[in-house]
């Protein structure tokens, strides 16, 4: 009785160790969602959104983001994991000048679970342009989690 006793005592606890704490389930993307917005024409303080006919962005010192990509309404930024400010090259189409985009934040380190890891969260201070293209950046929600929302607004 002892034996059996201690052998479902040893079963029960190696199942207790085989849980799913190392599968993660989870959106861990923490990028900067941005659309595109215009005034409204004959109504300035309107703003409408818009899809822009071609946009190529590249993370400046970094690789390309979106390369000559026909059709957006809004993009995905990833934002720097080890610096407080990210740099963007932004043109919307071939001829145009082009724009950086600067966004300055804070970076706070978020544990989601055993199986996800830490997820870095953002908390955006302040963003602009060189205003070449853009003519204003909007800070729509300025924290930046797992959550997805817009983030920033630019308007044309």
């Amino acid at each position: 009785m002892k034996y059996l006793f201690l052998f479902l005592c040893c079963m029960a606890a190696l199942s207790a160790c085989d849980d799913d704490t190392k599968v993660c389930d989870q959106d861990t993307r923490t990028s900067a969602n941005i659309r595109f917005r215009y005034p409204v024409p004959g109504n300035p303080t309107q703003n409408k959104d818009t899809v822009l006919p071609k946009v190529t962005v590249f993370a400046l010192n970094k690789d390309s983001l979106i390369r000559k990509r026909t059709g957006l309404s809004g993009m995905q930024l990833p934002l720097d994991l080890h610096n407080d400010t990210s740099r963007f090259y932004f043109q919307t189409d071939s001829t145009a000048k082009a724009d950086t985009l600067t966004f300055a934040y804070k970076r706070q380190p978020h544990f989601v679970s055993a199986g996800c890891g830490v997820v870095m969260y953002f908390n955006i201070d302040s963003a602009w342009s060189t205003k070449n293209v853009v003519k204003s950046v909007q800070l729509n929600a300025k924290n930046i989690t797992t959550i997805n929302e817009i983030h920033i607004i630019l308007h044309f």
